[in-house]
């Protein structure tokens, strides 16, 4: 994922100092590989001691990795993110800019796979007596995604669009049970509330969601699938996020399957018949 878009998305979770620090370091450009903790605190009024907590902040061990990371970013070439909602846009334009911006997210997403995480995922799912599904807005989209794709597998699948039915049968998991939150801001307060209820009944918690700073969703969460932070926060926001979700959920179907295709193939062949007859009339 690209660290300067990770920044910006992020500034407003820094402190005041920390913001001042990342104003100059935006400013100086690659001109930071060559400075030291101390001569980024002199320039911005601060202490070196607070520019390694801002570059910790930001998911680094020292200041040096920050810097390696940042001046990276800075030499790749940047560009123009395509506008999904934009007036002159012709139909090629459409065509060529979504795929593009998909083809961007995919690499992205890609980029922020943690795979020992995902593999914990995959057989925390794989062993759960109940798999609960929550998720509002498009992340119910993709909630229901893998809900149609689990229950032909005849995994056992609780899933509704309605927050308060989520919120009601979060109260009544078990043992065994197994929660997967789905919220791109990781602040969805009818997804937090399922979960939180999830965590006090012992019930582990798989969170697919932004990289973030600060993320209330990750923080409870016993296993984190990040998706990349999107920029803008107009609707083409959630059409990016979507691929991505989708991305994770397609990655955690095919991990729950591949040790046993012939039986899943056999459930597949099975739930398609049940409906075939009717494609015809």
């Amino acid at each position: 994922m690209n660290f300067l878009t990770f920044l910006k998305n992020n500034y407003e979770s820094l402190t005041s100092s920390e913001q001042v620090i990342a104003d100059y370091v935006l400013k100086i450009d690659k001109e930071i590989l060559s400075m030291s903790s101390r001569e980024i605190a002199n320039k911005t009024g601060t202490s070196p001691a607070t520019v390694v907590r801002f570059s910790n902040k930001l998911g680094f061990k020292n200041f040096n990795e920050f810097k390696l990371k940042f001046t990276i970013d800075c030499n790749e070439k940047q560009s123009k993110p395509f506008e999904f909602i934009n007036q002159g846009l012709t139909t090629e334009g459409i065509v060529g800019g979504i795929k593009e911006a998909y083809s961007n997210s995919l690499n992205k997403t890609i980029s922020l796979v943690d795979v020992k995480k995902l593999d914990k995922a995959i057989e925390l799912l794989k062993n759960a007596n109940n798999i609960y599904i929550y998720g509002l807005g498009s992340s119910a989209l993709v909630a229901m995604d893998l809900y149609y794709k689990l229950i032909r597998i005849n995994k056992r699948v609780i899933c509704h669009n309605d927050s308060h039915l989520q919120m009601t049968f979060s109260a009544v998991m078990e043992k065994g049970d197994v929660a997967l939150a789905i919220s791109y801001s990781g602040e969805t307060k009818e997804v937090l509330k399922s979960v939180k209820n999830g965590k006090k009944l012992g019930v582990p918690i798989i969170a697919i969601t932004r990289k973030a700073i600060d993320n209330t969703l990750a923080s409870i969460a016993d296993i984190t699938l990040y998706i990349p932070a999107i920029e803008k926060d107009l609707r083409e926001g959630a059409m990016s996020s979507r691929i991505s979700q989708l991305t994770i959920v397609d990655m955690l179907y095919i991990g729950m399957v591949k040790d046993d295709i012939t039986a899943t193939e056999e459930k597949l062949i099975r739930t398609r018949k049940v409906i075939e007859e009717f494609k015809n009339e």
